[in-house]
């Protein structure tokens, strides 16, 4: 339970830079890449505590649910490349001898690149939600379910994913994942908390539309083998 606690406090650490990262014209170029530097740390962490999985994935049997989860990995893994070797061209600040001159396309594609690394996280969050559930109900001591609680999670969950669909049509979030150009910026002067709870909403409807597509996969599968036995 404990080594499940400190892989979601880094995933959750992970989803807090991400977004930090993206609010580039409130904490500047600096805060910027300190924060980039601090997620590529926390990612090397999150791969030596997950070293176990990638050696079992080859030979364990693999499902619908199982082979999303691994294309969801792979694509994880190509983002955070693309953003780790993007970063390091344009950097200004803490390795400008590595950055090129002009590079606007690289920053283009650093830009792209980040938005679909939140995506591709939000659907990791929604593989992993039942893991999040068994290790909070471990640290809040939490051991029979209750109906009243469950309903009252989901609706909440929901609600929030609702928000989120509402989210990603004010921060442009579907015209930035099709690399398309928008000139929407966001108006820090007049809430930097929106556009953080705004970024949060997205994640939970994404890791929310993950959970619930997952959960149809099982109960599909397991009406099918009832069915044939």
């Amino acid at each position: 339970m404990k080594t499940l606690l400190i892989r979601l406090i880094l995933d959750f650490a992970s989803f807090a830079l991400v977004v930090l990262c993206l609010a580039y014209w409130w904490l500047g170029n600096l805060s910027h890449e300190l924060f980039g530097t601090a997620l590529f740390t926390l990612v090397i962490v999150h791969n030596v505590f997950n070293r176990r999985w990638y050696a079992k994935v080859s030979t364990s049997p693999k499902d619908g649910p199982k082979l999303l989860n691994i294309a969801t990995i792979a694509c994880l893994a190509a983002a955070m490349t693309i953003m780790l070797v993007s970063s390091a061209l344009i950097s200004r600040d803490l390795f400008p001898f590595l950055s090129l001159d002009g590079a606007f396309a690289v920053r283009e594609v650093h830009m792209f690149a980040a938005y679909w690394l939140l995506m591709i996280l939000a659907m990791h969050l929604g593989t992993r939600w039942f893991v999040v559930i068994n290790v909070f109900r471990g640290v809040f001591f939490i051991e029979r379910p209750n109906v009243f609680r469950s309903v009252a999670l989901r609706l909440l969950t929901f609600a929030a994913a609702a928000w989120g669909v509402h989210s990603t049509i004010e921060m442009g979030f579907g015209s930035k994942l099709m690399l398309t150009h928008t000139l929407d910026m966001w108006d820090f002067n007049e809430s930097a908390l929106g556009f953080f709870l705004n970024y949060g909403s997205i994640v939970c409807l994404y890791a929310a539309i993950t959970h619930y597509s997952l959960a149809l996969m099982r109960s599909r599968k397991t009406a099918a083998v009832s069915r044939s036995s």
